[in-house]
């Protein structure tokens, strides 16, 4: 594994903890703030990350990654939150 997947991953198994911790804390509105949230928190991640480290290479095709991801994972708890 690249160190690439690895930032993403660690990124990943953040939103999924962030994510997980809304779920089960709040309700209505709140939870859906929060999701907003973590989906931004999980982009400027990446971008501060790129600025600490001055390193351009892949920016963009990390946010894609991150960005993806992290949508997928909050859609799914979206739907679990509009089921339950």
């Amino acid at each position: 594994m690249s160190k690439q997947w690895l930032q993403i991953s660690l990124i990943w198994a953040g939103v999924l903890v962030a994510a997980l911790l809304s779920f089960m804390w709040l309700d209505g509105e709140a939870r859906y703030a929060a999701f907003g949230a973590i989906a931004a928190s999980s982009i400027a991640v990446v971008s501060l990350e790129h600025l600490i480290s001055s390193k351009s290479k892949d920016t963009v095709r990390q946010q894609v990654y991150v960005s993806a991801g992290t949508l997928t994972l909050l859609g799914l708890f979206t739907l679990l939150s509009l089921i339950s």
